[in-house]
């Protein structure tokens, strides 16, 4: 052991103790409760109790003896986190009843500090609320200092966690906030103080689900662990309560980067306590619970294997749920960590030892309390595991009935009942699926209705129980209470995917609802409602997007009212841009800045005249877009296939009885199988190039011909054709709508219509914004930037880019970045200069993490994410000479993450990319084809359109060389 302060007089008092002095042994045994403090090895603790037994064996009736009395309850409590042992408490509060009345001033006070604090220890550990009470009504009456309201604010706070009243823990936190006013910033008890109160905020935020108050909590606890030394024994504590904080926010926003840090703070904290101790078995219960948070979102069954290990050395060392050093939250961790593994692995011997976890706390603990409760649910679960794997009624049957008996259990409106009702539903759901009796449904209906409506509860959670609840009510036949629930279930979206969240935690967190839009679409449309349908599809579509396009709204009617609150709007969305990987500090910043913005908001929208302040566009802005020419939103549900024909005029609906999900995987599946065969010369190229005939045939005989029939274009027009904007949904929007018909010589979308696209009505209304404004900026026939890269480090040389650029100055004034000055910042500085931008080179879209879709320049890439991060004025067209650049998710097409995006998001009103990797000497010709019609003074989207016909009649039968160019926006 290092040396201390205390180790020369700790000597120099074990000489006089060990000669019977009763001064000395109580001076040796404060020393080493002083030296605890410091080191944090409880073997000093015993000594100095052992000291102080000692030393009041002299004195069995003597005015020393209150004093000894009242300092062996304070070593007594100080070791009590240490082993938990219930019967040291019990010590400490009969030497304090002994000692009290005999003690006077600063003695006494601290005495009476200490009891009420052994009391409330006493009852957070049996649970039972008589000492707990005893210890609020002592904290009482005491003086209403600073060490007195600790204890006090302490005190309603656990007896918040035995009864669940809300208005304890409100109480807890205002006694401590008053506590901490009265503390000097000097105080050694401040930090203390402060993570008294972070930990009562953050179990305050568990309870309403008020984001503030668990920023907050985050905010004290992580200022409590920078201050205090690393090597203070209270550190690993300190540790495991920003832990606690962090694992809440990470379960409540779907926060990766929190969940992960609270693993590596409570490894942290396991590892500086020795193993079996109190502190160790509370560390690791903290712990498993972190993990399984952790794994839920993220899969890694590595970390749980490690986790179980954990686990089951603290279950052995406790004996078990029923074991005297045990109790029953490990063998509940550990139950709920295999049931966790088995839903990734599928090894019944998971499922199995699940069971046996749950089942022996059910049989080991009283019933209704806590513990059993929450084994109760799990063992439920368990069962409709083992119903699902082999489809046993009886254990479907053992499923609803302990998941019943879990939501009464539950307290109202607390998160648990929430989560309970869910897994209660999905039983109920299987069981009307046997037995299809409405009663059934009905019950599972009713208890998705008020998990949904827990505002408690994580949103995730939240749409998922208004989701399944929305199906009940489809299953019954009632769309028009479908509809209602399926907008409940849209509504909640963006509190899904709030700014502060990294990218990625947002993608993933969409993918869990990908469908959500259109069956909400599809119940609107069956309850009559298409325009109900078209304004649920503009909410649940495009959202990441959508938060980039509302930051960059005009905020100039709010600047004229009130300068200030516009200024730091535009700072706090400028700040709150898309964000990849987000370090520990960083996501506390972003999680502060996206409450401001919310707090911000709100008094924007406070102001006479501005209630719908940067609110979702109503459904005439909506219509407004269409003035140009129709736009055919293309819905696809387990529920209908249909078009809404969006016009200036209003919405019509156009049914597609043959588009449906199963048909449209199939032909997506066809076809990009097909796509990567076309490549490989050899017989099956010509293969590939009839199946995708084949698929272009579907979409004309599905899709495209209702759609253009409803809109009177039966045959091929005269002059040029009239626009049309295509906005497909789901996996559909993988598909080229727009080179739909049935080839080699029978009618097709090109020639009726020149075909764009827009991913969502409000993204053609930003677009033609931005577009009106680019004509105000400069003139259409400015400088044009054209970026090559025809060889790039680990990609296949690009022959014709160089050509490509030459044949494009021949035809226009260019500014170029060829070769080696093709750099990512060069690129990027140079958009910001120029109104128009051609670019070939290699681009990769990213199926796994479509935000890191990118370009590859010459020393690097330029991300999707960063192009989004843009906002560029007064340009006008970017031309994407490359693969893959409108490629979208197919985990979240509906929010079009691609290249094509990116750049509309950074400002650009129109963008020619790809749906497929194309080939080299076409993309020169159709590039080339393209600027030489915008030189004649064709509009981007007919000059294209007339480029790729001209492509089509020159490679007829190989689409895959000419379908995959499209034009998005204005």
């Amino acid at each position: 052991m290092a040396p201390t302060p205390f180790d020369d007089e700790i000597v120099r008092n074990r000489r006089e103790a060990a000669r019977g002095s009763v001064n000395a042994m109580h001076e040796l045994a404060m020393l080493l409760r002083e030296r605890h403090r410091h080191t944090g090895d409880p073997a000093d603790l015993l000594t100095g109790i052992a000291q102080l037994r000692t030393a009041l064996g002299y004195v069995p009736d003597h005015p020393v003896r209150p004093v000894l009395v009242a300092s062996l309850s304070a070593l007594l409590l100080d070791h009590f986190p240490y082993f938990r042992d219930p019967a040291a408490l019990r010590e400490a509060l009969d030497g304090l009843e002994e000692a009290l009345p005999l003690l006077d001033g600063e003695n006494r006070f601290a005495a009476e500090l200490m009891r009420a604090d052994a009391l409330l220890r006493l009852g957070e550990t049996t649970r039972d609320r008589g000492p707990v009470d005893k210890a609020v009504e002592a904290a009482s009456r005491l003086p209403r200092v600073p060490a007195a309201l600790q204890v006090l604010g302490s005190a309603l706070y656990v007896r918040y966690k035995v009864t669940h009243a809300h208005e304890d823990l409100v109480g807890a936190a205002a006694v401590l906030r008053e506590c901490l006013r009265q503390t000097p910033a000097d105080a050694p008890e401040r930090v203390l103080r402060l993570g008294e109160l972070g930990n009562v905020l953050q179990t305050s935020a568990e309870h309403t689900g008020e984001e503030s108050l668990r920023e907050e909590a985050v905010r004290y606890l992580r200022a409590v662990v920078e201050e205090v030394p690393e090597t203070s024994a209270g550190m690993p504590w300190h540790k495991v309560d920003l832990a606690a904080a962090l694992r809440d926010r990470g379960r409540h926003t779907g926060d990766v980067v929190a969940l992960r840090e609270s693993v590596a703070l409570l490894e942290e904290a396991l590892a500086a306590v020795p193993p079996g101790t109190g502190p160790w078995h509370n560390f690791c219960e903290n712990h498993l619970t972190a993990v399984h948070s952790l794994v839920e979102l993220t899969a890694d069954v590595e970390l749980l294997d490690r986790a179980l290990k954990v686990g089951r050395a603290a279950y052995d060392a406790g004996g078990g749920a029923g074991g005297a050093g045990g109790g029953a939250m490990v063998p509940l961790l550990l139950g709920q960590l295999h049931h966790v593994r088995y839903r990734h692995t599928l090894r019944p011997a998971d499922l199995e030892r699940a069971a046996a976890l749950f089942g022996e706390v059910v049989g080991t603990t009283p019933y209704g309390g806590d513990d059993h409760v929450t084994a109760l649910a799990g063992l439920g679960q368990v069962r409709f595991a083992e119903y699902l794997a082999g489809g046993d009624a009886e254990a479907l049957r053992a499923a609803v009935v302990a998941l019943g008996s879990t939501v009464r259990a539950c307290a109202p409106d607390s998160p648990r009942r929430a989560e309970a009702q869910i897994a209660h539903g999905e039983a109920l759901d299987a069981q009307y699926a046997l037995g299809g009796d409405p009663g059934v449904l009905a019950a599972a209906g009713h208890a998705y209705r008020e998990a949904a409506r827990n505002e408690a509860v994580p949103p995730l959670t939240r749409v998922r129980a208004a989701r399944a609840w929305a199906l009940t009510e489809a299953r019954a036949g009632d769309w028009r209470r479908a509809r209602d629930t399926y907008a409940l279930a849209v509504g909640l979206l963006p509190l899904v995917v709030p700014r502060r969240l990294a990218r990625a935690d947002q993608q993933r967190m969409l993918a869990e609802l990908d469908g959500l839009a259109s069956d909400a679409a599809a119940a609107a449309l069956a309850a009559g409602d298409p325009e109900g349908a078209v304004l649920l599809l503009e909410q649940g579509r495009g959202l990441l997007g959508g938060q980039v396009l509302q930051g960059r709204d005009d905020l100039s009617r709010l600047r004229t009212v009130a300068p200030d609150l516009a200024g730091r709007l535009r700072e706090t969305f400028d700040l709150l841009g898309p964000a990849g990987y987000l370090p520990n500090t960083a996501a506390d910043v972003r999680h502060r800045l996206d409450r401001r913005l919310q707090e911000l908001l709100d008094r924007a929208r406070a102001l006479p005249g501005f209630g719908d302040f940067l609110a979702a566009p109503r459904l005439a802005d909506l219509l407004a877009c269409a003035e140009d020419g129709p736009v055919v939103l293309i819905n696809v549900s387990r529920f209908r296939g249909d078009a809404l024909l969006v016009r200036s005029s209003g919405v019509t609906p156009v049914a597609l009885p043959g588009v449906t999900p199963e048909a449209v995987e199939e032909r997506a599946a066809a076809f990009g199988a097909a796509l990567t065969a076309s490549t490989r010369p050899g017989p099956g190229e010509a293969e590939a190039q009839t199946v995708v005939t084949e698929v272009l045939g579907w979409l004309w005989e599905a899709i495209a011909e209702p759609v253009l029939a409803a809109l009177g274009r039966t045959g091929a027009p005269e002059g040029d054709p009239p626009r049309l904007w295509w906005s497909p949904a789901g996996r559909l929007a993988l598909l080229p709508l727009h080179a739909a018909g049935r080839f080699p010589r029978g009618p097709a979308v090109l020639d009726r219509v020149v075909s764009s696209y827009t991913p969502t009505l409000r993204a053609l209304r930003h677009a033609r914004t931005r577009h009106d404004q680019g004509d105000a900026a400069g003139p259409a026939d400015g400088d044009l930037l054209v970026v090559t890269v025809g060889d790039a480090a680990g990609a296949r040389t690009l022959r014709g880019v160089g050509r490509e650029a030459q044949d494009i100055a021949a035809l226009r004034p260019v500014t170029r970045l060829d070769g080696a000055r093709a750099t990512v910042d060069a690129v990027r500085a140079a958009l910001t200069s120029h109104a128009s931008v051609h670019i070939a080179c290699h681009a990769a879209s990213d199926p796994d993490d479509p935000s890191a879709g990118h370009l590859l320049l010459h020393d690097g890439r330029l991300s999707l994410l960063d192009l989004s991060g843009l906002e560029l004025s007064g340009v006008r067209l970017a031309v994407l000479s490359a693969c893959e650049t409108s490629l979208g998710a197919p985990r979240i097409p509906d929010e079009s993450l691609h290249l094509v995006s990116a750049f509309q998001l950074a400002g650009y009103p129109q963008v020619v990319g790809t749906l497929w990797q194309v080939n080299d000497r076409v993309a020169r010709l159709v590039s080339v084809d393209l600027h030489r019609g915008l030189r004649a003074g064709e509009d981007v989207a007919r000059a294209l359109h007339h480029a790729v016909r001209r492509c089509r009649e020159r490679f007829p039968g190989t689409p895959t060389l000419w379908a995959a160019y499209l034009h998005s926006g204005r």
